[in-house]
């Protein structure tokens, strides 16, 4: 439910900004920034996966856990994202997930959630028979599986 109200949020709240910074800068200085934001996120990226990359070598040859240059990667490119999508609204998030200790912030709130999701996750044991059927010679047809005497097919 959170995620639909956000879906129809952000338009609406991109709306009433372009009307109130588009008002105060004009029609030239709304789409100079669409513009430049959009071209920024391109760039950036475009350059992520060389930072990516450096950060992972970085971390395995530091005997770390790759996770944690990964999910930042993936902030910083969301973080592109936004900038890419035009209005003003998205813009701001994505400049404040390019700010590190707002990362490392938000980062560390969705592990903590995901911990104590999976702590509070029961394990499920199916448990089942099976019986390997022959392996079928030469010429013949392989067997179809044979159901115990207590299932029945319909």
């Amino acid at each position: 439910m959170r995620i639909l109200l956000g879906i129809l949020l952000v338009p609406l709240i991109e709306i009433v900004l372009f009307v109130q910074i588009g008002g105060q800068i004009g029609v030239i200085g709304t789409l100079a920034w669409v513009f430049l934001t959009g071209a920024l996120g391109l760039v950036l990226m475009r350059l992520e996966p060389h930072r990516n990359a450096h950060d992972l070598r970085a971390a395995l040859a530091a005997d770390q856990s790759p996770a944690s240059p990964m999910a930042h990667s993936a902030l910083r490119m969301m973080a592109a994202v936004l900038l890419v999508v035009p209005g003003f609204f998205t813009d701001a998030l994505g400049a404040l997930a390019l700010i590190p200790a707002l990362r490392h912030a938000i980062l560390t709130r969705i592990f903590s959630a995901l911990k104590a999701s999976h702590a509070r996750s029961e394990t499920v044991i199916i448990e089942g028979e099976y019986e390997r059927a022959p392996e079928p010679g030469p010429g013949q047809a392989p067997q179809q599986p044979r159901l115990n005497s207590e299932e029945k097919r319909d």
